[in-house]
């Protein structure tokens, strides 16, 4: 059993995966997370049964019954205080190709949402 902390364009989440960060099947289900491209830096184990307990206990159940992935956090403001950068292991990146991904439309701005850094007259009226 392997755990990461997944860094991408949303909030970190932690993770307990029974393969490695690097296998297909695991990125693959990062992918139906939203997950495409991301930095994940190993956690220790041990560390993680300490820390949340009986949160930890339930994921790794699921694990073991064979669900290859388990979200056990993704409150980058708990795992921050949780986890020391010390506990960290090396980085693996994971660069997801644009070409492999569907163009996305953006939502119109509205146009009575102010532009940043602007404040709307009534503030001051």
């Amino acid at each position: 059993m392997k755990a990461y902390v997944i860094f991408s364009s949303k909030e970190p989440v932690l993770v307990v995966t029974r393969q490695p960060i690097r296998n297909e099947a695991v990125q693959d289900q990062l992918g139906r997370i939203g997950i495409l491209k991301f930095i994940a830096r190993e956690v220790p184990v041990p560390q993680l049964r300490r820390r949340y307990g009986r949160q930890f206990d339930v994921i790794e159940e699921a694990i073991r019954k064979g669900n290859d992935l388990r979200v056990l956090d993704f409150s980058g403001h708990r795992i921050f205080q949780n986890l020391p950068f010390s506990d960290f292991g090396p980085a693996y990146r994971r660069e997801h190709s644009l070409a492999e991904t569907e163009p996305t439309r953006e939502t119109p701005r509205a146009s009575s949402r102010p532009y940043p850094g602007t404040v709307p007259p009534a503030v001051f009226g």
